[in-house]
């Protein structure tokens, strides 16, 4: 079929959805037709749009008469799906220019001379012109530009060499391919320095027009640049030696789950519009921002203008003029394809930064010195030394304390170390001291290993005092012990199966346990006495928690219910029902009005406490939801799932604030530090986490398991964070 994806024309988009002109962008006269993933080229004043995805037709749009002309179509046994087109620079003819259309999911090498649609008498005098034909040799041999191995879906290229001769390719799943359009063979293969990242509808420039002449070696080389998700590098390729340098460069947080963007070179910038997150579901994002990488300066801007819709695979093309930057095609967030065709005036692209613009760049910079911590961090094995850092990095730290730190502590410290300047010649020594222990504290090293459990540890938590942990496991026992010590204090049995989670009263004396024999129980810390079990659930329970003011208990269960209990009497109070698989966890909000609950049903339920009603359903995740938990001031909550990540969204709106990613497996729980300013995650993939909430950025991983990591936990006071596993073990991480 020539069509196979859905797609919209304006006249079918309601009014108030259509995209609109603005101060910024221009609606123009929509496409012929909806595409997806085309490709274009600048000719005088036309831009020439050369298919899309599953469509053959190719049209000339003329910049002044804001007018289209289709020019040819496509030969039928050619499928288009990523492609790619570029302008040779072979033309004897002023009027005319030669077209080359490779690549794809399915291979094609095709030329096209073409000659101007809007000149009749142009048309007329040329020989053959607007046709697509196969690209041949000087002696009339076809030529296939990619080996059969090479997969060239989404492939990005450009022509560079110091007689615009080299075609420069790179394509999936991370290569870079050289050939010589002279002599219509390949001349070089390598391999990108891209980790474990595909590089495939990327952005792909030159960074010279012509190859660049060294006069001191007289060696040419050609430099290029390229982007994908989190992937950056700067390529530069010796024509002489034949041989690649590359060198990593950083691409800014809030685009890095992007590609398949339109990207456009204005001088020394790369701006970049729209883009897809590559997934499919709820998961799929697209994007409406504007990003402007500079060359010359390293340097990201995110700017105040976005894209009247999201948009991603459309196509980017400056002018003849370099006045304006058209936006043509894409697909939209309900993935549609579009007709849009909008423009943006360069200069609007150049202005001097906005404040918010500044503010961006201020804490995107605020982003690069918390990758740096991270990196000299896991550069160290037994701990860190802040001696050894950067003098910039020290200064970092003094500008994030100022920004992080209540007055009060600031006036406190500040003066404590004002007076030992005026005691000590060693000032520097003890302020380095100071900064180390209130600027470090988020950071966290290796303290003990905890170990006396026979099976699986499902859960550990802290007490109310910071003294004790509590800890569940498979062996059907829960265990009290000493934090300082690391020792055992008491074991409890009772329970005729796994037990999946244990927990403090809010006053420390007694514990509550859930467990696989489908009850919960009591127990008296002092005595190591059983003091009720609970009894109502008809299969295994995950979870069970005090209410903030130790009243009242909350259970949820593999028979998709939650039930409220009477702490005191252990009288089940009400029975909440409205999930419609597994529920995986149950926590009190702050105040103890509402609790929020997790499913294999792949949702969040927030629950009244008093009336037992269901006031919010989220389906933020698209897999499995295992933990989620309030935030210290009950305005938002976090979430983890077997999707891989970790949310965290506003309570009031149900709006996603921020996305984690970085787990490579299913994200077991999930908690905030004492202060919500930090999140605590861990996972199958043997690592806990932890994350910046304010920046949305993973800041260091701890590694040590030797199993699937099942729960975590931060100490009340926020100087040690506990993990369990299935190794069996339980392991103590404290403050730097």
């Amino acid at each position: 079929m020539e069509n196979q994806t859905a797609e919209k024309k304006l006249s079918d988009i309601p009014t108030d959805e259509r995209p609109s002109t603005s101060s910024f962008f221009e609606t123009l006269r929509s496409l012929p037709a909806s595409l997806y993933g085309s490709q274009c080229v600048v000719y005088n004043n036309e831009i020439i749009i050369c298919g899309g995805v599953y469509k053959r037709d190719c049209y000339s749009y003329h910049t002044l008469k804001n007018q289209y002309k289709y020019i040819c179509s496509y030969p039928a046994n050619v499928f288009l799906f990523g492609h790619g087109v570029l302008k040779l620079a072979n033309n004897t003819s002023p009027n005319e220019i030669t077209l080359l259309s490779f690549g794809g999911r399915c291979k094609h090498t095709l030329v096209m001379k073409y000659v101007s649609v809007w000149d009749e008498d142009a048309i007329e005098k040329a020989k053959c012109p607007n046709e697509w034909i196969q690209f041949t040799d000087n002696q009339d041999n076809p030529i296939c530009i990619g080996r059969n191995k090479d997969n060239y879906l989404g492939a990005r290229a450009v022509i560079c060499g110091s007689n615009n001769n080299l075609l420069f390719i790179t394509y999936n799943p991370k290569n870079i391919s050289v050939f010589d359009l002279t002599t219509f063979q390949f001349i070089n293969h390598d391999v990108l320095q891209a980790d474990n990242n595909w590089i495939w509808f990327h952005c792909f420039v030159s960074n010279n027009s012509n190859g660049l002449l060294t006069m001191s070696t007289n060696a040419k080389k050609n430099e290029m640049i390229l982007f994908c998700e989190k992937i950056g590098l700067s390529i530069e390729y010796d024509e002489d030696s034949n041989a690649f340098q590359f060198n990593h460069l950083r691409i800014c947080t809030t685009i890095r789950q992007f590609s398949y963007y339109a990207y456009v070179c204005v001088d020394d910038s790369i701006l970049f519009f729209g883009g897809w997150n590559g997934c499919i579901g709820t998961n799929a994002v697209a994007s409406k921002e504007l990003y402007k990488y500079s060359i010359t300066n390293n340097k990201w801007t995110k700017f105040d203008h976005t894209l009247p819709i999201a948009l991603q695979n459309c196509t980017a093309v400056l002018d003849l003029n370099s006045t304006y930057i058209h936006i043509l095609g894409g697909r939209d967030d309900k993935g549609y394809d579009m007709p849009t065709h909008v423009r943006i005036g360069v200069t609007e692209l150049t202005k001097h930064e906005t404040e918010t613009e500044k503010q961006w760049v201020v804490e995107e910079e605020q982003k690069v010195e918390i990758e740096a911590i991270k990196i000299e961090m896991n550069a160290t094995n037994q701990g860190f030394d802040i001696t050894k850092l950067k003098v910039e990095l020290i200064f970092y730290f003094v500008y994030l304390f100022v920004c992080l730190f209540r007055q009060k502590e600031i006036e406190m410290i500040v003066g404590y170390w004002v007076r030992s300047l005026f005691i000590e010649i060693g000032w520097i020594d003890d302020f380095t001291k100071i900064i180390s222990r209130y600027l470090m504290m988020k950071y966290f090293k290796p303290l003990k290993v905890l170990q006396g459990h026979s099976n699986n540890v499902n859960s550990v938590k802290f007490s109310p005092d910071n003294c004790k942990i509590v800890s569940a496991s498979d062996d059907q026992t829960v265990r009290i012990w000493d934090v300082k010590l690391g020792t055992e204090i008491k074991i409890f049995k009772g329970h005729a199966d796994s037990v999946d989670d244990a927990q403090f009263s809010p006053d420390g004396k007694m514990i509550v346990s859930s467990s696989q024999d489908e009850t919960v129980r009591l127990w008296d810390i002092h005595s190591g006495e059983q003091v009720k079990a609970l009894e109502g659930h008809s299969l295994g329970v995950t979870c069970a928690q005090f209410s903030p003011d130790g009243t009242i208990i909350v259970s949820s269960s593999w028979d998709n219910t939650i039930r409220i209990w009477d702490a005191h009497s252990g009288e089940e109070i009400k029975t909440l029902e409205g999930h419609l698989d597994e529920v995986n966890d149950v926590q009190f909000a702050p105040d103890g009005q509402t609790i929020v609950s997790s499913s294999d049903d792949n949702t969040i339920g927030i629950w009244d406490v008093e009336s037992g009603e269901r006031i919010y359903t989220s389906k933020i995740h698209s897999n499995v939801v295992e933990k989620a938990q309030f935030s210290p001031d009950g305005q938002s909550i976090v979430s983890c799932s077997r999707d891989n990540t970790v949310l965290l969204w506003d309570v009031k709106s149900g709006k996603q604030l921020k996305k984690f990613e970085g787990h490579s497996n299913l994200v077991r729980c999930v908690k905030f530090s004492f202060d919500g300013q930090t999140i605590v995650s861990c996972s199958d993939d043997l690592t806990i986490r932890l994350w910046d909430v304010q920046f949305g950025m993973e800041f260091q991983e701890l590694r040590g398991h030797f199993g699937v990591v099942t729960s975590v936990d931060v100490s009340p006071d926020g100087n040690a964070i506990v993990s369990s596993s299935e190794d069996g073990t339980i392991r103590l991480w404290g403050v730097l």
